[in-house]
């Protein structure tokens, strides 16, 4: 007698060396009726590996074997109806399978079903729903989520606002290295919401740094700027704001055109500056703005070019 279990076994063990196998295999396990044997030829036919490449055909698969109550199924057409793999998007197709895939337990759908409820996608928003499942992701170790329940507690959706709550769910999320959550422990620590001040500042924001986190480049510059739990290095602080306003972030932006102008942490670059201060301005920074405007009016303008204005 033939097992569709075996065939699907043999098909995962050889897929990468012998794709052609692979889609022979699942295709005979789909043809006995297993949802594994679907999915697994589903796998196969969007990817394009071992036969042409099918979206459609993919779809048809995965819908069957979801239907049949495969759980991975499920998640991968919540993936697909958010216009993934070319497929149209689906607002109400997208939540309705990664809810299915939530409802049977697959740990990955929890925060994005959560998020379609926070945010009402496709959806009423939901945020009791919402909390529901990140709570759940968050238990299952995703840091990520771990970050989510901290900001629902610290705005209060869902739930009561607690910033103690939201101090405990950002540590964890920081601790697993999410650098949103070390940059919130690094300004809760700033405001004196957790013990530390700008000792334990200090380190959260290295650590967002050492990740590349932009808004914690920033803030860490301005300690360094200001000699704020920490010994003032106008050096330092230079470095962390260049960093930033490559991004062409304009309050980054006029810090280093404010440093280059007074020769602080830099050689003193007018030329430069002024292109800086320009680039602010045309950033929004209205420090930047009104900095010019005060240079227009006091005609001093007639030796520097402002870029871009």
């Amino acid at each position: 007698m033939e097992d569709p279990s075996e065939y699907c076994m043999q098909a995962v063990n050889c897929y990468e060396r012998n794709p052609e196998r692979a889609v022979a295999l699942f295709t005979r396990a789909g043809e006995l009726g297993s949802p594994e044997g679907w999915f697994g030829l589903a796998e196969m036919k969007i990817n394009g590996m071992g036969t042409p490449k099918d979206v459609e055909g993919a779809v048809e698969l995965y819908k069957r074997s979801a239907e049949a109550g495969n759980s991975p199924a499920m998640f991968r057409l919540g993936s697909i109806f958010t216009g993934s793999y070319g497929y149209p998007e689906d607002q109400e197709q997208c939540r309705y399978w990664f809810e299915k895939a939530a409802e049977n337990g697959v740990e990955l759908a929890y925060p994005e079903i959560a998020a379609i409820y926070l945010y009402g996608y496709g959806v009423a928003a939901d945020a009791d729903k919402a909390l529901h499942y990140y709570k759940l992701s968050a238990d299952s170790g995703n840091a990520q989520s771990m970050f989510m329940m901290g900001y629902l507690a610290s705005e209060g959706v869902g739930m009561t606002k607690d910033e103690k709550k939201a101090a405990e769910w950002f540590r964890k999320s920081a601790e697993a290295g999410i650098p949103e959550a070390q940059f919130r422990m690094a300004r809760m620590a700033e405001s004196g919401a957790i013990p530390g001040g700008d000792k334990v500042a200090l380190q959260w924001y290295e650590k967002a740094v050492e990740q590349g986190f932009a808004p914690a480049m920033f803030n860490l510059g301005t300690m360094y700027y200001e000699g704020r739990g920490v010994n003032r290095d106008f050096n330092k602080a230079f470095e962390l704001y260049d960093r930033v306003s490559s991004t062409e972030d304009g309050d980054a932006l006029f810090m280093t055109a404010r440093m280059l102008f007074e020769g602080l942490g830099a050689a003193q670059n007018v030329e430069e500056a002024m292109r800086r201060f320009g680039r602010s301005a045309n950033a929004g920074n209205q420090l930047a703005k009104q900095f010019l405007d005060d240079l227009r009016r006091k005609q001093n303008t007639q030796f520097i070019k402002i870029d871009g204005l």
